[in-house]
Parts: structure tokens; sequence; C-alpha cells
């Protein structure tokens, strides 16, 4: 009997395997895909430089564009004095959407002691730390691709969320 039932299961999965259906995956051409890709991108961006222009009207402070796409409230020059990769810093930071809500306050994030180039950090937090003087803090508009892109933080930051960033430099010890 268990011969017989064995038996039978194989023929049925035997002939069910014989009238299979190939479906072959959608695909596009790279460069199809590529080109819609970096033409949403810029569309993203300028709609973020659009927030940052209008947000920069209300703002008592002045901001200028750094070379790593990023807006800031000091010179955005640097100095000898600042932070560059590999250095030790001690910083602390509070994260705002462009409307100007509080996302992260200091509290939560709490002081930060990294290595720069070494630490899970945004891009342009990165950046904005190497343009900061110790003992000095300065307001950063950051357009996504330079915050947490594509993806959010999975909690409280939205993907393609552009982002303010108050950051206060404490220390810097070169290495």
């Amino acid at each position: 009997m268990k011969k017989t039932a064995l038996l039978l299961l194989g023929s049925i999965c035997f002939v069910s395997c014989d009238n299979q259906i190939v479906q072959y995956p959608v695909s596009y051409s790279n460069d199809d895909f590529m080109q819609r890709s970096q033409e949403r991108g810029k569309m993203l961006l300028q709609e973020e430089i659009e927030w940052f222009d209008e947000y920069k009207k209300f703002s008592d402070l002045t901001f200028n564009k750094t070379e790593s796409g990023l807006w800031i409230s000091n010179n955005g020059q640097k100095s000898e004095n600042m932070a560059k990769v590999g250095d030790y810093v001690n910083f602390t930071y509070q994260v705002y959407d462009v409307k100007g809500n509080v996302i992260y306050t200091y509290n939560e994030i709490g002081t930060q002691k990294i290595i720069l180039g070494k630490a899970d950090i945004a891009r342009g937090l990165h950046a904005a730390l190497q343009i900061i003087e110790p003992g000095q803090e300065a307001r950063v508009l950051l357009p996504s691709f330079l915050g947490y892109a594509g993806y959010g933080d999975d909690n409280k930051i939205d993907p393609n969320q552009p982002l303010i960033m108050d950051i206060k430099v404490n220390e810097v010890k070169k290495h």
C-alpha cells in the first residue's frame, strides 16, 4: 500500500513538472535605468534646494554653500585647527526637518566622541565636522543625499528627507 501511494505521488509530481511556464524577469536596459535614476535625483535635489532657499529667506543666519554640497552658517573655509580624517572629534548636534521641527534633540543624541572617517555618521555631518572650529557651532543644511539618503535612519528620519543640523564641535585632537 505504501509503495503504491509513493508511486502515485511520484507520478503526479513528474507530470505536474511537465507543463511549467517559464516567466522571465522584466528587465530594463542599464542605460535606461541609470538615466531615470539620474533624472529623479536631479528633480529631488532641485526640490530640496527650493526648500532651503525658502528657509534661508526667513533665517537670521547667512549660509555659504560648500564644495560637498551642503550649506553652513559659518564661512565654510577650512583651517589648521579643524578636524581632518583620522582626528578625534568630540561634538554635539541636534537635527531638524526643513520646517524647523526637532527630530532629535541634543539630549537624545548625547555627546559624540569619534575618530573622523571611522564612525558611521551621515556624509554631510562628516563633511561639516571638518569645517567647524573647535569651540564653535554652526547650522548646516543637508540635502538628503548627504543625510540619510533613500533609506532614512529606520526611526525618525524618513527616506530622502533633507535635514537641518545644529552642530557644536567641543574638541579636536589631532592624530
